[in-house]
């Protein structure tokens, strides 16, 4: 074969893609998993500031805390999982809505089990109740709690 005949070079363009392909690998990504869960509400004592805690517990599981909710009595609180590998998008929703302007500040609390150990998750948690957001990384192999402040 003569290194200047289209076949040489045929040959060598198809090796040279098979090999950025081999380099590339393949990433395939999991599918979404969607998860619900209440989060269990109770009277705050005075107003607090707009806070989501995240702390992994001994036994694998998430504990995560919010503070400065402001909500009318036997209103609850929704928390939507979209977890996509290492990414997980959490959204607050209303769950029961009561019509009313006697809202109170509460605090909630709510353990988790279906994020994985020893992943760093990127979380981007949105408050549509308070209009309010924060974006974070949680470490679950890590003891250490995760305080993040929503913004507006």
């Amino acid at each position: 074969m003569d290194i200047n005949s289209v076949e040489f070079y045929t040959i060598a363009f198809v090796v040279a893609m098979a090999l950025i392909a081999l380099l590339m690998g393949r990433t395939e990504k999991r599918h979404p998993s969607t998860y619900i869960i209440q989060l269990e509400t109770a009277e705050a004592e005075g107003e607090a500031d707009d806070m989501v805690c995240f702390e992994t517990t001994s036994d694998g599981r998430v504990r995560i805390r919010r503070t400065g909710l402001m909500l009318n009595p036997e209103e609850t609180i929704n928390l939507v999982f979209n977890i996509r590998d290492e990414h997980c998008d959490i959204v607050e929703k209303k769950g029961i809505k009561r019509r009313g302007d006697n809202s109170a500040p509460v605090t909630g609390e709510a353990t988790v089990k279906w994020l994985r150990q020893g992943i760093r998750y990127h979380i981007r948690y949105e408050s549509q109740v308070m209009s309010t957001w924060a974006r974070f990384t949680l470490d679950t192999s890590s003891s250490k709690p995760v305080v993040a402040k929503l913004n507006i």
